[in-house]
């Protein structure tokens, strides 16, 4: 049944960022990505192999409808490998995390160090590889930190409406 609970979520979250977020560019420098919180909430204790085919998938499916030449498949696998050692960098050892990762499993304030840090080094790929140069460095990182600001700020008011 957990399953199918992910697998709905990955379907809404991936509609409204295909058919709302991606359309909506804020200044030409605010590009959220909240088809993230599929991937990141996903059970810690998913084998690795698995992580990484769910990270490679999402992300060549965000590719397609984004035309972006790999780099969302890129920054979603590497985002899906670092996510284990995140994860243990951030929970207590005597926390032991078993199912969806969320603000009840983790706790506020770990959830939102987890989101935020998850973020950056998504967005940080997605900007740095899209740019490919770094003649255009300031506005890459304009980009790579207004985009994780507004993701963050998405995805913890996900999780708080998520809630109730």
């Amino acid at each position: 049944m957990i399953w199918i609970e992910h697998i709905i979520r990955f379907v809404v979250v991936y509609l409204l960022q295909i058919l709302l977020v991606n359309n909506l560019h804020f200044m030409g420098v605010v590009d959220p990505c909240i088809y993230i919180l599929a991937l990141l909430v996903l059970p810690a204790e998913l084998n690795k192999l698995w992580q990484l085919l769910i990270g490679f998938a999402a992300g060549f499916v965000m590719d397609i409808f984004c035309n972006s030449m790999g780099v969302h498949t890129l920054a979603c696998t590497a985002l899906m490998f670092a996510r284990p050692y995140l994860i243990g960098w951030l929970v207590q050892e005597d926390e032991r995390l078993v199912g969806t990762i969320t603000s009840l499993t983790l706790g506020w304030e770990t959830f939102i160090k987890y989101i935020a840090v998850a973020t950056v080094f998504h967005h940080t790929l997605v900007f740095l590889f899209s740019a490919f140069t770094f003649r255009a460095f300031w506005l890459t990182l304009i980009q790579i930190i207004a985009s994780s600001l507004l993701t963050i700020l998405l995805l913890i008011g996900w999780e708080a409406i998520r809630k109730k």
